[in-house]
């Protein structure tokens, strides 16, 4: 097993870890909207278990990456532009998770007609605008955060976590995910260096989606 193959696998303790604790929890959060947070991360594990499955056994790395390309990451950026738009309270603020989405959309769709023909092409065009937009949200709510009581009950906020978590991800793997097809044909080294950081940081993501569930209330 290589050394990938063992951070895949850590990778997916930590998504079980969240998914379950989310669960275990459930009771707290069944009456709000984070109810569906837990399910979302059920919904991760299958993409991720199925893209397992896709390559271990059928061995198709090209519908693997469809896979991602049309779901697996999609469903991701979408997934949490809605719960920034269910946290923000007035429509002042709800509009940007809105126009965030749109964007997002927009770009993915754009993506996909142009470069529909490059198989196993990963899409950085897309995924950018989709960083950018989620870090422009996180940006959104921890100014509203720092400038609201909630901060003096930080340890009790459930987005506090989940959006520290994001960002933390996020913004640490921004360059490796811009630059991904550069790195993978042209600088191989860096991108396997890169690739174990981008484990490392999701690891911490997840980390703090369960701490989010532990420790958070819902608002």
């Amino acid at each position: 097993m290589t050394t990938i193959d063992l951070l895949k696998w850590g990778l997916n303790f930590f998504e079980v870890l969240s998914c379950i604790t989310g669960f275990y929890y459930w009771e707290k959060i069944r009456k709000s909207f984070w109810k569906w947070f837990p399910v979302y991360l059920s919904v991760i594990l299958m993409v991720e278990f199925t893209g397992k499955y896709i390559m271990t056994v059928l061995k198709d790395q090209p519908l693997n990456v469809e896979m991602y390309r049309y779901f697996g990451i999609p469903v991701q950026f979408l997934f949490f532009c809605w719960l920034f738009y269910r946290y923000f309270g007035d429509d002042s603020e709800k509009k940007w998770p809105i126009i965030g989405a749109c964007v997002y959309l927009l770009s993915w769709l754009a993506e996909i007609f142009f470069s529909q023909a490059v198989k196993g092409w990963f899409m950085s065009f897309s995924y950018t605008m989709g960083n950018i937009i989620l870090l422009s949200l996180i940006i959104l709510f921890f100014i509203k955060f720092i400038n609201s009581r909630e901060i003096l009950s930080y340890k009790q906020s459930m987005m506090f976590w989940v959006s520290l978590g994001l960002l933390s991800f996020y913004l640490g793997t921004f360059p490796f995910y811009a630059l991904r097809n550069t790195l993978a044909v042209s600088y191989p080294e860096i991108f396997y260096a890169y690739l174990n950081i981008n484990y490392v940081l999701d690891y911490l993501m997840y980390i703090f989606f369960t701490i989010a569930f532990i420790c958070g209330r819902p608002k």
